[in-house]
């Protein structure tokens, strides 16, 4: 009896969800536009290239007729959607794309339905981009790399004469792998417990089961009437038809599918022969001797804050964070030797796990946004502004929006800030330490700013003195770090995500900074504390103690996973992400933490001192 009481209920939310979901991406086909007809002039096409799919061949009127549209509408890339694309590619388009800010959105990851790019032949050059035909899982990437050196002239556009090419079964799982889930299995759990409870659905009540049948096979038709952007699905009456029954042999095609290992799998695959030689070796040699005393202020009052794994790449090794009682420096102990900081950042920011930190960086537009402000109502037109620690440059991309006029050159230790400016997101990279380069660049800054890099650092205090070089008298220091005074980081110890151990070697508190701000010859004009976020702070601890009893896969300083270990992980997960998730949502609904410290705090300076140390 529960069961026919819960299928019913569960029929019509699906049948509310489908509607509203239909609604949505309804509103989002309403912005597609189309090439429309060939331009009666010649277009000169030359200095435009095609990058496309295996199989795909252009009709010859598409690219004089794309050429000519991303000329107009001042693009650098289009991304060219076959008038006749299958129902299923073109709502997973409007399902990841929100089509009316796709264009002006810098921050958004490249998308593609996998037909054909047409992009100009310097990006090409710039991103290093083959134009030779790829699998349409690797369109996916080259659409990612071409946002990233386009990220305000990148749209896609309603190719009516083209003709989409069919993609096999392992094609299709190996898409869905690049786009959802490396292993494919979160997309495929999501398709079959959909299916799933339409078809239970209908067994059950028969009326709310079949309302919400209808509601399912009637959203592609609702989606797509009406030819948007000139888009008329070759399947779409057979789809509207019979949708639950060609999905569900769909989904049948997918499990019995082989698709190619994906990139990350591959890359991890090559890097763990030398990862095993470097591990055999053992950690402690990357470690120097511990301290008796507080690194800064030299006090013998300090004591352990925690013990903890490397819960974000698994790598191996256990790190110590004290405290001093003197003055309240969190400080790694013992610390990492110049070495040892070379194997715990390798892969981690750049190489294999460049993407995944890149994403990260690229969800932070309001903190950089934020951050822009802060210096804007001081100084709204710097000439120069250095971004230390700057990495691929997300902060400088979004602060250009703020400061259109201003030459905004980074540096950074790894090659990601040469990237940026291959990219165009920075005028100029400088690779190195700071405290190094900081006489090269003495008094020619209006602005430096330094967004979570201090942490890092191995002598915060030399940073401070690097700035004070670098500045102009008068110019402007922002600073940004985790906060160790945050009541998260304390109630969480170890699993909150800002302590990142190994990779952060100090935490000063804001008194502690302001103070040795002072003492350099800055003035503080103002700083700011950082609303707590308790249900990210409660999903990103799940996050980190699945880690440390499940270690994520495929991390090449691990052996290869076995088919015990996917299941393992795949457990872990299940288990934690309902926690994780009623776990924020009590924090969000009870308001925990909402009145304490939060998770980082802002400085903004002025150098009144002596033009150098």
């Amino acid at each position: 009896m529960p069961k026919i009481r819960t299928l019913p209920a569960l029929s019509v939310l699906t049948t509310v969800s489908v509607a509203l979901n239909s609604r949505r991406l309804r509103d989002r086909a309403g912005h597609l536009k189309g090439l429309g007809q060939v331009p009666a002039e010649p277009v000169d096409t030359s200095g435009w290239r095609v990058l496309a799919a295996n199989g795909v061949e252009l009709h010859p009127d598409t690219l004089p007729a794309a050429v000519a549209w991303a000329d107009g509408q001042g693009l650098d890339a289009v991304d060219l959607v076959p008038g006749d694309l299958p129902v299923v590619r073109a709502l997973d388009l409007l399902r990841l794309v929100d089509l009316a800010a796709y264009r002006d959105a810098p921050m958004t990851q490249g998308r593609t339905v996998g037909h054909a790019l047409v992009v100009r032949s310097d990006l090409v050059e710039r991103a290093e981009l083959s134009t030779a035909p790829v699998a349409p899982a690797e369109m996916i990437e080259v659409a990612r790399q071409v946002k990233r050196f386009a990220p305000r002239s990148f749209d896609f556009v309603v190719a009516p004469a083209e003709r989409a090419v069919g993609w096999s079964p392992d094609e299709q799982l190996a898409v869905q792998r690049t786009t959802f889930d490396r292993y494919g299995v979160l997309n495929l759990g999501l398709m079959a417990g959909g299916l799933a409870v339409l078809g239970a659905g209908v067994l059950a009540s028969r009326p709310a089961g079949l309302a919400a049948l209808a509601a399912h096979q009637a959203q592609p038709a609702w989606v797509l009437r009406g030819r948007p952007g000139g888009l008329a699905p070759r399947d779409l009456g057979r789809q509207s038809a019979t949708r639950w029954a060609a999905e569900t042999g769909r989904l049948a095609d997918l499990l019995r599918a082989d698709a190619p290992l994906a990139k990350t799998f591959r890359t991890a695959d090559e890097l763990r022969p030398a990862y095993a030689e470097e591990v055999a070796l053992g950690t402690d040699r990357f470690f120097e001797a511990p301290v008796d005393k507080c690194r800064w202020c030299g006090s013998t009052e300090i004591s352990c804050l925690f013990t903890t794994p490397d819960l974000m790449q698994h790598k191996p090794g256990t790190f110590r964070l004290d405290e001093c009682a003197g003055c309240g420096l969190v400080f790694q102990n013992p610390r990492l030797t110049p070495e040892g900081l070379d194997f715990y950042y390798k892969d981690c920011y750049d190489g294999f796990g460049g993407d995944e930190m890149e994403g990260m960086f690229a969800s932070q537009e309001d903190d950089y946004q934020g951050r822009a402000a802060m210096v804007h109502a001081v100084d709204p037109s710097p000439e120069r502004w250095l971004d230390v620690g700057s990495g691929h440059a997300h902060f400088c991309l979004i602060a250009r929006e703020t400061f259109p006029d201003t030459s905004f050159e980074g540096l950074e230790m790894g090659s990601a800030i040469e990237e940026a400016a291959q990219r165009g997101w920075v005028d100029r990279a400088y690779r190195g330490q700071f405290p190094e380069l900081a006489p090269e660049l003495a008094g020619q800054f209006d602005v430096v700013s330094m967004h979570h890099y201090l942490e890092h650092t191995r002598e915060p205090a030399e940073e401070l003195d690097a700035a004070a070089i670098a500045l102009k008298p008068g110019g402007l220091f922002l600073i940004e770090v985790p906060d160790p005074e945050s009541t998260a980081g304390r109630r969480l110890g170890r699993y909150w995500m800002a302590w990142l151990q190994p990779q952060h070697q100090q935490f000063l508190s804001i008194g502690l900074l302001q103070a040795a701000l002072e003492e350099r010859g800055f003035t503080v004009l103002d700083t700011y504390r950082a609303s707590p976020r308790p249900a990210f702070e409660m999903v990103t601890a799940a996050f980190f103690l699945v880690g440390h009893l499940v270690p994520r896969l495929w991390m090449p300083w691990r052996r290869r996973p076995t088919l015990g270990d996917r299941a393992a992980r795949a457990a872990a997960v299940a288990v934690a992400a309902p926690v994780a998730v009623t776990g924020a949502v009590v924090a969000e609904a009870t308001k925990s933490m909402r009145d304490e410290t939060g998770p980082a705090y802002r400085v903004l300076a002025r150098w009144d001192g002596p033009a150098g140390i």
